[in-house]
């Protein structure tokens, strides 16, 4: 099963279990109660922010509704990373990543990232270019290009979408 299916079916389920019809929940996330019905039946595409917000709504953990696996893997580079659904080498990799504060370490290689802060603020770097992104703020980029990520004051904990190849 797709994370995106996988997050939909535990978007309903979380519904059902607490008793709450689409207006209720539409209502709580400040959303329309269609909106809720595509995004839980895959008419819509679900995004970050959406989660997040429907989390909340939910009386939930984000993880919760993402499938944080409860025992993270091995730090790098600081970093502890949180699989989020399958690992696979064909498709997107999906972790929770809880970035340290420090000294920005560029990476670059082939592929392109996508992130969301749940919590914090982050500190990217891609290239000559250099963005705070606090919590509920996203970004993408190419990863060829030199990029770094650190977060500013405390821990940040953000969602890192990966691609390995541009079409793949």
């Amino acid at each position: 099963m797709a994370i995106e299916e996988q997050v939909r079916a535990r978007l309903r389920q979380a519904r059902f279990e607490r008793g709450l019809s689409l207006a209720q929940l539409a209502a709580r996330a400040g959303m329309t109660a269609s909106t809720i019905s595509r995004l839980e039946t895959g008419a819509r595409r679900l995004t970050l922010a959406q989660v997040e917000r429907l989390a909340e709504a939910l009386e939930l953990p984000t993880d919760a509704l993402l499938g944080v696996q409860a025992s993270p893997s091995p730090a790098r580079d600081g970093r502890t990373w949180w699989p989020v659904g399958a690992e696979r080498d064909d498709g997107p990799r999906v972790y929770r990543v809880e970035l340290p504060v420090g000294e920005p370490v560029r990476h670059q290689h082939e592929g392109h990232q996508w992130l969301h802060v749940l919590d914090g603020t982050a500190r990217l770097l891609v290239g000559d270019r250099e963005r705070l992104l606090r919590a509920g703020e996203s970004a993408d980029f190419p990863t060829w290009e030199p990029h770094a990520l650190v977060a500013v004051e405390r821990p940040a904990d953000v969602v890192i979408i990966f691609r390995p190849r541009a079409g793949g």
